[in-house]
């Protein structure tokens, strides 16, 4: 078991990021985001949103004990399957679905989008 309560999130966003040679205005191109907001978030002086921490992960390729474990650190619920927009998430994140086809999966099923 790993004790990641110390991790601040802005921290563990930015190693993301770079362990995946992304940049914030990687991120910020991707998600199609005001500027200020998202370097707030990504530097941890906002607390990311849930969805903005499931699209990161996407983004970034994460498998689902590294999704986990960002949100852990985020502070925000993990994905659990008996929920369906979580179990739509899950079943991307298994097969490396990219956030579009993830939303794609979401609309069918009549949940809100990621973004």
């Amino acid at each position: 078991e790993h004790c990641y309560d110390t991790t601040p999130i802005g921290e563990y966003l930015n190693d993301l990021l770079k362990c995946h040679n992304l940049q914030p205005k990687d991120v910020i191109l991707k998600f199609n985001m005001d500027r200020s907001y998202a370097y707030q978030l990504l530097k941890g002086r906002r607390n990311p949103p849930r969805n903005f921490l499931l699209r990161i992960a996407l983004l970034c390729h994460l498998n689902l004990e590294e999704t986990q474990t960002l949100l852990t650190i985020g502070r925000r619920p993990l994905l659990y399957p008996s929920n369906p927009f979580d179990a739509a998430v899950l079943y991307g994140i298994v097969h490396q679905l990219n956030e579009e086809q993830v939303n794609l999966l979401l609309h069918d099923i009549g949940e809100d989008c990621l973004s």
